[in-house]
């Protein structure tokens, strides 16, 4: 359990990479329009800051604001909560390269409904994937609007899209 983002040695984090493809193929059995997913997590790592992303092909990137941009259109699920869009975003520095430390989220005001058992997978899946030494119960419940800092976040959130986001890696 202690290696659950482990990067493999092609560089890619193949049980984050599963469980996304897995959330894909369950979403497109239950017809729904998602093709694409991604993990945002905070990044605790020696010498990381920020969120990170972890991509459907598993290839583990800062959230960087040119990466964030492209996030735009897509709902964004967190477990116990629904459907989120980012509505800000801080950074440590002013390049484009500079890691995102806060995320500003707010309420999908149309996300499409989520099929129980989805719903379900999806939250299994944000439990298996929780950074290691995290507390194995819930994470405190969260009202919307809200701001989730990096430093301090326990939670990780699943975009699921129609498509890649625009900006991102294939």
């Amino acid at each position: 359990m202690t290696d659950r983002r482990s990067v493999g040695n092609d560089g890619l984090v193949h049980a984050v990479r599963a469980m996304l493809d897995a959330a894909v193929a369950q979403a497109q059995a239950a017809t729904l329009p998602w093709n694409y997913a991604a993990l945002l997590h905070p990044r605790r790592r020696v010498a990381e800051r920020g969120f990170g992303v972890i991509t459907l092909r598993g290839e583990s990137l800062p959230l960087t604001p040119a990466l964030l941009s492209g996030l735009s259109a897509g709902p964004i699920w967190v477990p116990a909560v629904g459907f989120v869009l980012v509505e800000a975003a801080t950074t440590a520095g002013e390049s484009e390269e500079s890691p995102v430390e806060q995320l500003v989220l707010r309420a999908a005001e149309h996300g499409a409904p989520i099929p129980p058992g989805l719903a379900q997978a999806l939250a299994a899946s944000e439990a298996a994937t929780r950074e290691n030494g995290a507390a194995p119960d819930e994470p405190p419940p969260l009202t919307l609007p809200a701001t989730l800092h990096a430093a301090t976040a326990v939670r990780t959130l699943i975009l699921l899209a129609k498509a890649r986001p625009r900006g991102w890696p294939a």
